[in-house]
């Protein structure tokens, strides 16, 4: 069970949200307490009216309860009774919702942080760790799984392993490469776990990017991919280091490639990496995956506004039809009043007291005498028929502002619906863009993988000895390569030759102009590498 919950103020757009029926399959107010009125807004709207005594700005506290299995209404309720009594909200004004979104139920409860005998707020100290408390409490008592972050929560209390204390060094490589040293400690112990020997725990390595290397002080190294260097040991969290070296004691330290050679080796995978990806981006495949998301999304947007449309008008009538029913309902009730009132004027009795009355107002004394006891008993029938049309007016006039009310609820729902869609697609855009991305990051995969298998065929047909090693006798190569380059001439005077240089390669002219008693050209020292150094 997770329960979220937090203070806040702006009751009208908490409201509004939790009526918002485009982001919920189904809203049910279950209950409103403490309140006047029946409805979310005006409920919320008087628990701001009373935090006006005090000097609460943040005068609502709203949790939301989701359970990862279905609960029944009683258990939902035995939970918010013990949660208020944890969080000392107990006896205060609330309001409960549930709410069905992606075929899962869950609630959300708001309370008044007001207390209406002192006129102060709540003081909700510590309100995180009593939710998680209550979290796992409920989970335990109600049999139901709990998320690694709850165990977690409950076995801290228990014990708590120490967490890596980063050095100014770590602090530098973390601001450099964006990495944490948790979450590289969080990859290498996952490695480390992962693997039960030696090579496996090399190659789990490997996969993640690392190197394991012999350092020069350390007997063990690992490097990243930007070339730095780490402890293994100290990187391995849970495990002694002495466990370690003997889990790793059949790894020989020439077997290992040093400190240099694993950067070397990282940087070459790197390039090689790098040149990979782009080599396998292809503009037109993304644009044409561009184009097909672009279909989706229209088509997605249609179906939503088409669906909020149709939520929008059934609202719409309904409240019409309301509307309606009143109009004709007050007609009839106007209309019987009159035929009531008509009816009664013209009996003996209406006449009499009228006349009586009439008498009673144009005679100063008996006015002065009895009018106040004509009000009290209602004697003049033509002021009871006044004093009942206006109580009809006043009634039908407070139904008509009820209506008006709903009629603006309604406006602001559409507004915060229309609203909802809009982020609803924007996060449908970039839910399509990352997916385009991943599918241009699979196919670059698949050709990495082609190219790797190509790779181990070649390798492979190397190691079956397809591929034949020719040896060469002294002087053999050379002979080839000059007959093989049409260098006739060249071949015969080294061969001539007694000294072991190579002779110049120029044509006779040129070295009938050279021939001036010098030394001969190239002769001053020995050449390195192979065949022979042409001018031209």
């Amino acid at each position: 069970m997770i329960l979220k919950g937090n203070q806040r103020g702006n009751g009208a757009d908490l409201a509004i949200h939790l009526m918002n029926s485009f982001d919920n399959e189904s809203i049910e107010v279950a209950e409103v307490y403490g309140a006047v009125a029946d409805d979310l807004l005006g409920a919320f709207a008087e628990f701001e009216a009373v935090s006006l005594g005090t000097r609460a700005r943040e005068y609502l506290y709203s949790l939301s309860i989701s359970p990862p299995s279905p609960l029944t209404r009683e258990q939902y309720f035995e939970a918010i009774g013990m949660i208020e009594g944890r969080l000392g909200l107990a006896g205060q004004p609330r309001a409960v919702v549930f709410h069905v979104k992606d075929g899962r139920e869950h609630a959300h409860v708001v309370w008044s942080r007001i207390n209406l005998e002192k006129m102060r707020a709540v003081h909700m100290a510590h309100d995180r760790r009593k939710l998680m408390d209550m979290a796992v409490a409920l989970s335990r008592k109600f049999g139901l799984s709990m998320p690694p972050g709850l165990k977690a929560w409950e076995e801290k209390h228990k014990y708590e392993k120490e967490k890596l204390e980063a050095t100014l060094a770590e602090k530098a490589q973390a601001e450099a490469t964006g990495i944490a040293p948790e979450e590289r400690r969080a990859e290498i112990t996952a490695a480390y776990e992962a693997s039960d020997t030696a090579e496996a725990l090399r190659a789990a390595l490997e996969q993640k990017g690392y190197v394991l290397a012999k350092g020069d002080r350390r007997s063990l190294v690992v490097v990243d991919k930007f070339g730095e260097v780490h402890s293994l040991t100290r990187y391995i969290k849970g495990h002694k280091a002495s466990a370690v070296k003997e889990r790793l004691a059949a790894l020989r330290p020439e077997e290992l490639p040093s400190v240099d050679e694993a950067r070397e080796l990282v940087r070459k995978h790197a390039e090689a990496l790098e040149e990979r990806q782009r080599e396998q981006r292809h503009d037109r495949e993304r644009e044409q995956e561009r184009q097909s998301a672009r279909q989706r999304l229209e088509e997605l947007r249609r179906q939503a506004e088409s669906k909020l449309a149709r939520k929008m008008a059934a609202r719409r009538l309904a409240l019409q039809q309301a509307a309606q029913e009143l109009l004709v309902r007050q007609q009839a009730e106007k209309l019987a009043l009159h035929a009531a009132q008509r009816t009664e004027s013209r009996g003996f009795l209406f006449r009499v007291r009228s006349a009586v009355a009439d008498l009673l107002s144009r005679t100063p004394g008996l006015r002065s005498v009895l009018s106040h006891l004509q009000k009290m008993t209602h004697l003049d029938p033509k002021e009871r028929h006044r004093l009942e049309d206006g109580a009809l007016s006043r009634r039908h006039a407070r139904e008509k502002l009820e209506i008006e009310r709903l009629r603006r609820l309604h406006a602001r729902l559409d507004t915060r619906e229309r609203a909802s869609l809009e982020k609803a697609m924007r996060k449908a855009e970039r839910l399509e863009e990352a997916a385009s991305l991943a599918l241009v990051r699979d196919a670059e995969q698949t050709r990495s993988a082609d190219d790797m298998a190509m790779q181990d065929f070649y390798d492979a047909a190397r190691d079956q000895g397809f591929w034949k090693k020719q040896e060469f006798a002294e002087g053999d190569l050379r002979e080839r390569f000059n007959d093989a380059a049409d260098f006739a001439h060249g071949a015969d005077e080294a061969d001539e030759g007694d000294d072991g240089y190579a002779p110049d390669l120029r044509n006779e002219a040129d070295d009938d102009d050279d021939d001036d008693g010098g030394p001969p050209r190239h002769r001053h020292r020995r050449r390195k590498g192979y065949g022979y150094r042409r001018d031209d």
